[in-house]
């Protein structure tokens, strides 16, 4: 590897990039295979690095410096990978921009952090091309598919041209401190707020080193690269972790959950990470066959909740496929840099998010002892007693440095006790087991949100949108599971008035939530009706879990109606 670059950092103790990070973790086994994708191409970490190197070069010659905004648009490919590290040498701040975003969130996230470049997909060209005009800023373009190909966009450069005409010179890679935003990544948390958290580098760093007491993969052993990491945390924690314990990460276009056994079975993968509903759709899948995945003895899941009887007809699943391995539950949050707590086979109980993952810490607090703390006051945090539920506080390396221009909801996240330490209030709800150590059961969220397909659903946007239009009184959104999307939208909507055209309703209301909220928002079921919805006699809210309930009870009995066609 001819390596031009120069570490004006010294100190052994200074935070590194994730680059440097990684590099070290590597340097011993450059003749592996780092990167493979979808069987056309295959790359060596001699190869990866060098790649890495020259694309930050080409960046940086292109006038990209630390600190500069850089939003990125980013599908699973070589390309990809040598872009994130790159712009992580240089110590630009990455902005994470989702492919999935339709024209209105693209907008919306443009608007709130006014990058000074774009770096995407050409396929994402059309729906950047009048954000970036109105910034006055020139895309940078790439191809996923081929690379090489000729890109004919106009008005956007060419990052092949651009890397293969700026590729040379020196690159310093200036000093890091632990308070530079090099990443935001944006996120409704459980307040459905859009915010755009910041996070350091060297907080990924911190959660992978505590790794190697939970995940058992070597060097060389191959681990599904499925999940996109240009605006997932979770996407970049598999990413970093596998390129970080040398191994070969087979990156693939592939992600929905119903593409996931056929990439296991194509990539003969020995470790993979997905959400609940990338593991449920192996059981009833027509590929499963006795040995198909017989390499397989890493499965990590988190993102959303893991029932205990899905879990077990999961693992079943594995086995019956030939692999040895049992799924590890995992807890994570984007605030968090990735993971926090995991629940591994060998040690704790099924059905458990585990314990705190190394260098990690929590605490169970009772909710009501944090009134006061938004304003900074200092807490005396005392755990609940074993087995009540309360709420997690956590802290760690990977906690983030706050949200984006957001003050407001930065205090509200932030918890400082007796010893003015800061805790990251999760807003999950969980209770001690009193196993192994600290071991936690998830036990539910202080909010409503859900998970459909690649987008966390906020039902308090939903409603709020809706109960603009005059046909509707009053609604409340509840979820579903779907074998595919994980949950669906569930729609329960009192009219003002029954004499109204509901073919024309549910169009208005189509239009309404796709063009605002995206496509997973559509209602997958709906219900209208003039009665009024439940509310607690207590305090007057709408009773959700009744509606919940008799959704769950419609859907056993196969009366529950989809409301659309789901794509």
């Amino acid at each position: 590897m001819n390596k031009k670059y120069t570490n004006s950092a010294s100190k052994k103790d200074t935070p590194i990039s994730e680059y440097e990070f990684l590099l070290n973790c590597n340097k011993n086994y450059m003749n592996y295979t780092a990167l493979t994708f979808e069987g056309r191409a295959k790359i060596t970490y001699e190869e990866l690095h060098d790649n890495i190197e020259k694309y930050a070069r080409a960046l940086y010659q292109k006038g990209i410096r630390k600190g500069d905004k850089i939003g990125i648009l980013l599908e699973n490919s070589p390309e990809a990978v040598y872009l994130y590290y790159a712009l992580g040498i240089i110590g630009s701040t990455r902005i994470g921009l989702s492919i999935y975003n339709n024209p209105y969130k693209m907008q919306r996230d443009f608007d709130m952090l006014k990058p000074q470049r774009i770096i995407a997909v050409n396929t994402m060209f059309n729906r950047i091309i009048d954000p970036c005009k109105a910034l006055n800023i020139s895309p940078i373009i790439y191809s996923a598919r081929n690379f090489d190909e000729k890109i004919e966009t106009n008005g956007a450069e060419n990052l092949r041209y651009i890397v293969e005409t700026n590729k040379n010179g020196n690159l310093v890679i200036n000093n890091f401190s632990n308070q530079d935003v090099t990443d935001i990544i944006f996120t409704g948390g459980s307040t459905g707020i859009h915010k755009g958290v910041e996070l350091n580098q060297n907080g990924l760093n911190g959660v992978i080193s505590a790794l190697d007491k939970v995940f058992k993969l070597e060097p060389g052993m191959i681990h599904l690269g499925n999940i996109p990491f240009g605006h997932m945390i979770f996407g970049r924690f598999a990413l970093h972790y596998a390129l970080s314990h040398n191994l070969e990460y087979a990156l693939t276009l592939n992600a929905l959950p119903n593409e996931f056994l056929y990439e296991l079975i194509r990539t003969q993968a020995h470790g993979a990470m997905g959400g609940p509903v990338h593991w449920n759709n192996i059981p009833n899948n027509p590929l499963l066959k006795p040995g198909c995945i017989s390499n397989l003895m890493q499965a990590a899941t988190g993102g959303e909740m893991l029932k205990t009887a899905d879990e077990e007809k999961d693992n079943k699943a594995i086995s019956y496929g030939g692999g040895s391995a049992k799924l590890t539950n995992m807890l994570g949050l984007t605030e968090m840099s990735g993971l926090t707590h995991a629940c591994i086979p060998e040690i704790n109980t099924p059905g458990t998010i585990g314990s705190p993952i190394p260098y990690v810490d929590d605490i169970i607090v009772d909710p009501k002892f944090l009134i006061g703390s938004e304003s900074g006051n200092y807490i005396n945090l005392k755990e609940v007693p074993l087995g009540e539920t309360g709420l997690l506080l956590t802290k760690g390396p990977g906690m983030l440095l706050g949200y984006y221009n957001n003050p407001d909801e930065t205090k509200k996240v932030f918890v400082y006790d007796q010893n003015g330490t800061k805790w990251y209030n999760t807003g999950d709800l969980v209770r001690r087991t009193g196993k192994p150590y600290k071991e936690t059961e998830f036990a539910g969220r202080l909010k409503r949100n859900f998970v459909c397909g690649y987008d966390n659903i906020y039902p308090e946007q939903i409603e709020g949108l809706l109960t603009s239009l005059p046909e509707i009184k009053e609604i409340v959104v509840t979820k579903v599971k779907d074998a595919k999307y994980q949950f669906l939208p569930s729609y329960h909507i009192c009219l003002n008035d029954t004499n109204i055209n509901i073919e024309r309703l549910k169009n208005k209301i189509d239009v309404l939530i796709e063009e605002t909220l995206g496509a997973f928002a559509l209602p997958g079921y709906i219900e209208f009706s003039t009665n009024p919805l439940p509310r607690n006699q207590d305090n007057g809210k709408f009773n959700a879990t009744i509606l919940e309930q008799q959704d769950i009870k419609k859907y056993e009995d196969g009366t529950l109606t989809l409301s659309r066609k789901m794509y």
